[in-house]
């Protein structure tokens, strides 16, 4: 641990500072807060928003560019919404901004301050509505910026910090601040319940998504009518949708941001009771039990996540051995016998048995994907799971239908959002080779990399990417597209270029763009 962060000093917002500027690891800061708030419940929050040379805490924690610390630093009272400078530039625009300063990406910095709260509307509305065009490079022209009286916005009147944002603000940020600046606040009496059952993180989870804002918002209001009634018994709920859009991710999002631990099981491999929770005593393998028995176990009375992939693949012999977990909370460990507590178990089964049906009635109901009628959506979303609900039942049987609390449904993509899928395989493809080149033999050799790749005009290039999306395989599609267009063309033009590859060269800039509805990337 840093000196400055030795648990027997006094709490020291400055020591944290600067701790962060030595690179602290995050753990260390864990460990720092979590002392000094079981030491004293307000020391931090009676700290954490005090200037430091001028500069609110919080953007030291967001330019470190680590989602893990701004959830640290805001869990215990830092202000999402803190700005500095005259006239003040908001933590928003900051960590937009940031991007260039390190030369990285800062777009899972930039979802995480809006899933924690910051506010869109520090933003004029032209500079990310609609998320899916072109920003011009000085910015959006002014007969857009009809909003610019608004105090919030008084940092961008400037043309040259217009110009820097417009480079910067990439498609899949204008896309959350548009997500932002549409969806409904929580109402002080929804915090009140989610913060009670610590899920404040619950209202984050659309940022973490690409589309599928009818499943985040049933999930949402099941979640929070399960805590509010106080139920015992577990929570049940039914992700149907075509493959690749988000089931297992959003299950996987759900688990991080609760801090739940999750548990996947693979149901095409289980047709019997023994295969997914083990033969009982005195059967041979009783006493190793299988994963889901033992994770069970382990969890006794403990708030978790079970997520069963691929429920169709299982028997009607798995149906009844989950009746009981699901309508009592029980289970009984198979290696003691001994009854197991799962009433706060939070059970998913993924299916794709539903995928026709819900792609059926997408084509038929085209205002499901209606974000401007909401009164609409909801009636249709409505039948939809009214729907689902019976083809369920028709499936799987009614006494296991009677047991499942919510049906989810996860609905194709609509094509601005496939800019946004197509887009999230361009960031990682960013990632992967600004890594150092480095030219030893074996597992750490890396020949490519140290490259800067920057997408110009990144809605023109995603719409020629989208166009390979299918909606029968998800957003995989779209990572085939990527490495199809764009990666093998980047290692056509690196390997093109004269010159051995050596380590320590430095960064090269490339540049993707699109030309006649074609990609194209060269050396800047």
């Amino acid at each position: 641990m840093s000196p400055g962060l030795a648990s027997n000093s006094q709490f020291s917002t400055r020591s944290v500072i600067v701790a962060l500027r030595e690179g602290v690891p995050h753990d260390q800061l864990e460990d720092y807060f979590g002392h000094h708030s079981r030491a004293s419940s307000n020391i931090i929050r009676l700290q954490i928003n005090d200037p430091v040379d001028g500069f609110p805490p919080i953007f030291y924690a967001t330019a470190r560019n680590d989602d893990r610390i701004i959830h640290l630093f805001a869990r215990h009272g830092a202000d999402v919404n803190s700005s500095f400078g005259h006239p003040p530039i908001p933590l928003l625009a900051f960590a937009v901004l940031h991007a260039k300063t390190i030369a990285a990406e800062t777009t899972l910095c930039v979802a995480t301050l809006l899933s924690l709260g910051a506010e869109a509307a520090a933003f004029p509305r032209a500079f990310f509505s609609p998320f899916q065009r072109d920003l011009p490079e000085t910015g959006p022209e002014e007969d857009e910026l009809d909003d610019m009286d608004d105090p919030r916005r008084a940092w961008c009147r400037g043309l040259d910090l217009r110009g820097r944002i417009a480079e910067t603000l990439n498609l899949t940020q204008r896309y959350h601040l548009d997500k932002s600046a549409r969806l409904a606040k929580p109402t002080d009496r929804q915090r009140q319940i989610a913060q009670r059952n610590h899920c404040e993180a619950l209202f984050g989870v659309p940022y973490f998504m690409i589309g599928q804002m009818a499943a985040t918002d049933m999930l949402k209001d099941n979640f929070l009518h399960y805590m509010l009634r106080r139920q015992f018994q577990p929570m049940v709920m039914v992700f149907a949708g075509p493959s690749g859009h988000g089931k297992t991710e959003l299950a996987r999002r759900l688990g991080a941001l609760l801090n739940l631990e999750l548990h996947v099981s693979d149901c095409t491999i289980v047709a019997r009771e023994n295969e997914l929770f083990g033969p009982r005593k005195p059967y041979i393998g009783a006493e190793e039990g299988t994963p889901l028995n033992n994770f069970l176990a382990r969890k006794n009375g403990q708030r978790c996540i079970v997520f069963l992939d691929e429920f169709e693949k299982t028997t009607q012999e798995v149906w009844n051995a989950l009746l009981i977990p699901f309508d009592k909370g029980e289970y009984q460990d198979r290696r003691t016998l001994k009854t197991v507590n799962c009433s706060k178990t939070i059970w998913i089964m993924a299916t794709n048995a539903l995928d026709e049906d819900i792609m059926q009635f997408c084509e038929k109901n085209e205002g499901v994907f209606d974000q401007d009628d909401p009164f609409k959506r909801e009636l249709l979303l409505d039948d939809l799971t009214e729907a689902m609900k019976d083809k369920f039942k028709e499936l799987f049987k009614p006494p296991l239908t009677g047991r499942i609390s919510a049906f989810i449904p996860f609905l194709p993509f609509s094509p601005p959002e496939t800019y946004v899928g197509a887009h999230k395989y361009l960031l990682e493809l960013m990632g992967e080779v600004r890594r150092p080149v480095n030219t030893s033999f074996g597992e750490e050799e890396q020949l490519l990399g140290d490259i800067n790749l920057k997408v110009r005009q990144d809605a023109s290039v995603c719409s020629i990417l989208s166009q390979g999306y299918d909606p029968e395989l998800g957003i995989r599609s779209l990572k085939k597209v990527v490495r199809e267009k764009v990666a093998t063309q980047l290692d056509s033009v690196y390997m093109a270029t004269q010159g051995t590859i050596v380590e320590g060269q430095g960064m090269q800039d490339y540049e993707v763009y699109a030309y006649n509805n074609r990609i194209k990337i060269k050396p800047v």
